[in-house]
């Protein structure tokens, strides 16, 4: 009898460690159902498999060390479009798992326009990652999170960023009604000096707890609104602030849009924007990377609206 290793085994990538020790225990027990192990004949095609499972268990985790925790940056820099969803139903459970288990590459977790309550986003932030980790049909990362915050870019919100990034896993901010250089300034320094592990944040190292792009390994994104007058006159100087990630403009003349996504091409700035299924084709080849869907309750709200008028029209026709 030939002795083989499992085929689930040896079709399942996560597990290639085990079916190579399995190879090398297969190999042992055939030579020595035969009657005795030729270790002059056998030895090398022994060790070597031996070798082969010692690198396959460790090399991953040696060059996996510098692999990307937030799956959003690896897109963008990549040069691929991202697909995100709005959501300000942080204390709904079922709306957190619809979220966690769709194919959203991000969240936007809207604190402006909801309670302003740091136990609520933690229980949010949480339960994306363990409804992601439970619930999904197929294996697939969880969404990434970024807060908006309460605090407009005009005021102060330090404290709040601080909060944010530690009280559960968010992968950066989206600041509403940025104005000015210094508004952006004070904020991107809060988000650099985040301690995230210090409660239930990004189990990050250090060097890595930092802003994208300006440090090339930073996992935490900066996203500027500008969606006021002010804003716009002080577009080129929020654009060329060290250590913004992205853009977004909104309840702004068209002809200003266009002339910001401009200034974030010319400078490799990340551009946002809104975008539907009829027009998202046309606004990423105009440049926009990082693309939202819009808010979940508008979704739910068509959704349910269509349906319901479906079904009225199903029970007229009906004989």
């Amino acid at each position: 009898m030939r002795l083989t290793p499992s085929a689930g085994l040896r079709s399942a990538r996560p597990c290639m460690e085990l079916a190579i020790m399995e190879l090398v225990l297969c190999e042992w027990l055939q030579n020595n159902v035969r009657g005795g192990i030729n270790m002059k004949i056998k030895k090398k095609r022994i060790l070597g498999l031996l070798l082969a499972s010692v690198l396959v268990l460790w090399f991953p985790q040696l060059a996996g060390a510098e692999e990307r925790v937030n799956r959003l940056i690896a897109l963008l820099e990549a040069g691929k479009p991202a697909i995100g969803v709005w959501t300000g139903a942080l204390s709904a459970p079922r709306i957190a798992k619809v979220l966690a288990t769709s194919d959203a590459d991000f969240i936007v977790a809207d604190v402006e326009h909801d309670i302003y309550d740091f136990g609520m986003l933690h229980r949010f932030l949480l339960e994306v990652q363990d409804f992601s980790n439970r619930y999904r049909k197929e294996p697939r990362v969880a969404p990434v999170v970024l807060v908006k915050l309460a605090n407009r870019g005009t005021w102060d919100p330090r404290y709040e960023i601080a909060e944010s990034l530690k009280v559960g896993p968010s992968m950066g901010v989206w600041i509403p009604m940025v104005e000015s250089r210094a508004d952006l300034e004070r904020a991107i320094s809060a988000v650099r000096g985040a301690e995230t592990s210090a409660m239930a944040g990004l189990n990050i190292s250090r060097d890595r707890c930092d802003v994208w792009p300006l440090n090339p390994k930073g996992e935490l994104l900066v996203v500027a609104m500008i969606e006021t007058e002010e804003g716009v006159r002080h577009a080129r100087e929020i654009v060329e602030t060290p250590g913004v990630s992205a853009i977004h403009t909104v309840h702004i003349p068209d002809a200003d849009a266009e002339r910001i996504l401009k200034m974030c091409q010319k400078r490799k700035i990340v551009a946002a924007i809104d975008a539907a299924p009829d027009d998202i084709k046309a606004k990423v080849d105009a440049g926009y990377r990082l693309i939202s869907v819009g808010w979940d309750f508008g979704l739910l709200q068509k959704g349910l609206s269509d349906t319901i008028k479906a079904m009225r029209s199903a029970i007229k026709q009906a004989p």
